[in-house]
Formats: structure tokens, C-alpha cells, sequence
């Protein structure tokens, strides 16, 4: 009797091998792997302290197959916004990606701007690609607009004013001396 439920038992479990290799056989497998290009090959923005600055790059999709992207900075994420941020590419088409980043403190930071892709649209073991883009932000102290035509170099307020007042008494001469000609 051990024998029958022994031999019952390997029939039931071959059976389901030859199931699971049936539908293994008749079952489509496909494969796809997704490209992936940005220019230029790296970024670089340069802004005063709280104000904004804004850097743009192009993402491509050289293969094949649809793909969805998406882009963000490996650090600092508080103050650089990627937009947009996902997106859907067909095969060929490339998307301009803005990059905009406003920081409160002085300083050079250095990063990477991740940009991955995945196959979109019927399932499939698909290879995702993705690359970084290297990423450096300098922010300076902002400079008022007299101080940035003199090179950055200070200017006594004194001497601002003491120009400001020649300029408005000869312009008040020039007028008076019209008036009584």
C-alpha cells in the first residue's frame, strides 16, 4: 500500500514538471535593455547666496524601446530641483531637464545628478541603464552693482556721494545757466 501512494505521489509531481515546462515553452520570454545619453557631460552653476540659479541638460533614449526616466541629485536634494523629474521618452526622442538650485550659504558643493531609465510597456526582464552626471554648485557672496564695476573692489560710500553731489550741481548749473540764457 506504501508503494501506491508512493508512485501516486511521483505522478502527481510529474505531471505539474511537465505543466510548468509546457507553459514555460508557450510562454513568450523577452528581453530588452534600455539606453541612455545626457549632454553636456557635466554642469556646473554658479549664484549669489539665496538667489537662484538654473542649469539645463538634454536626456536621450538612443534605443529602441520606450523608456521611462527619471532624474534626481544623488545629495542635497533641500535645495536642487530637477523638472521635470519623470518622464516617459520614445525611442529617438530626446527632453530638456531644468535644473534649478538656490542655496543661503556661501560655498562649493560637488554631486552627481542620477538619471535612470526603464523598458516601458509589456512585461519583459528588462536591464534598466541610468548615469551620473557630475553636478558643482558655487554660490558667492552677491556683490551690489557698484561694487561688481569696480572688479569686486570696495568703494568708500564717501567718495559715492561725494560724486553723487557733482553730478547733481552741475546738472542744477547746466539748468539754471539754460533759464537764464
Amino acid at each position: 500500500m506504501d508503494c501506491v501512494l508512493i508512485s501516486f505521489s511521483m505522478k502527481k509531481i510529474q505531471t505539474l514538471i511537465f505543466l510548468i515546462a509546457l507553459v514555460a515553452v508557450w510562454t513568450p520570454i523577452t528581453t530588452s535593455a534600455i539606453g541612455i545619453s545626457a549632454s553636456p557631460a557635466a554642469l556646473s552653476v554658479k549664484t549669489g547666496v539665496g538667489k537662484e540659479g538654473v542649469a539645463r541638460f538634454v536626456v536621450s533614449n538612443p534605443s529602441k524601446e520606450v523608456g521611462l526616466f527619471e532624474a534626481y541629485p544623488e545629495e542635497f536634494e533641500a535645495f536642487i530641483t530637477l523638472i521635470p523629474s519623470r518622464f516617459v521618452l520614445e525611442a529617438g526622442e530626446k527632453r530638456e531637464v531644468l535644473v534649478r538650485v538656490k542655496r543661503g550659504e556661501v560655498g562649493i558643493i560637488r554631486t552627481a545628478l542620477a538619471i535612470e531609465a526603464q523598458p516601458l510597456g509589456e512585461p519583459s526582464i528588462g536591464v534598466g541603464g541610468g548615469i551620473r552626471l557630475p553636478f558643482s554648485l558655487e554660490v558667492t557672496v552677491a556683490q551690489s552693482e557698484l561694487a561688481a564695476a569696480f572688479g569686486g573692489v570696495p568703494v568708500p560710500w564717501f567718495i559715492v556721494g561725494i560724486l553723487t553731489a557733482f553730478v547733481l550741481l552741475r546738472a542744477v548749473s547746466l539748468y539754471t545757466l539754460k533759464r537764464v540764457a
